[in-house]
C-alpha cells in the first residue's frame, strides 16, 4: 500500500519522464499502466513503461534522458550507454520520477516500428508523445499474462467492447 506520508516512496512522474525523453530527442512509445489509463481505464500504476527502438542514435538520446532523471538500474549495475544498448529490458529507479521500465526493440507485431505505426498521440501540456494503440496494448497485456494484465483486459473490454486479436 502506498503511504502518502512515506518520503521514500516516489510515484511515477509521467510528466518528468516524457519531458526528459522529449528534451533528449529520444523516440519512444508509452506502454503499460499509463497506456491503459490513456485508453480510459481508471487505475494506478507503479512505473512508466516505455518501448524504445533498437537504434544506436536513439540509444544516446535514451541514455541522456535517463541520466537527466538521475535513474539507476535496479540490479545495481552502473548506468552506461552500453547497458542500454545490450539489454532487451531494463528496470530503472529515480529518486525524482519513480520507477521506469525500458523495453527495447521487440518482435513483430510488438516491435517498435509496428507499435509506433499504430500508436495514438498523447499530450501533457506542450509535450506530445506516442501511446500504444489498443491492438498493441492488448497484445502486450495478453503476452505478459499477470493478474493485473488480466484485470486490465477485462476493463478494456468493458469500455471498448470485443478486443482486437493480434
Amino acid at each position: 500500500m502506498l503511504s502518502v506520508w512515506d518520503p521514500l516512496v516516489v510515484e511515477p512522474d509521467l510528466r518528468a519522464v516524457v519531458g526528459a525523453f522529449t528534451d533528449a530527442g529520444a523516440d519512444f512509445v508509452l506502454i503499460g499502466g499509463f497506456a491503459v489509463i490513456a485508453h480510459e481505464v481508471l487505475r494506478t500504476t507503479e512505473d512508466c513503461d516505455l518501448l524504445i527502438p533498437d537504434d544506436a542514435t536513439n540509444d544516446a538520446a535514451v541514455f541522456s534522458a535517463v541520466r537527466s532523471l538521475t535513474a539507476t538500474p535496479q540490479d545495481g549495475q552502473p548506468l552506461s550507454l552500453e547497458l542500454i544498448t545490450q539489454r532487451e529490458s531494463l528496470r530503472l529507479s529515480s529518486d525524482t520520477s519513480g520507477m521506469l521500465d525500458l523495453l527495447r526493440g521487440g518482435l513483430p507485431p510488438l516491435d517498435f516500428a509496428s507499435v509506433k505505426a499504430t500508436a495514438i498521440e498523447g499530450t501533457l501540456g506542450e509535450l506530445n508523445f506516442s501511446i500504444a494503440g489498443l491492438p498493441s496494448l492488448v497484445a502486450f497485456k495478453r503476452l505478459a499474462g499477470r493478474a493485473q494484465d488480466h484485470a486490465d483486459l477485462e476493463k478494456l473490454e468493458q469500455i471498448h467492447g470485443p478486443l482486437p486479436q493480434v
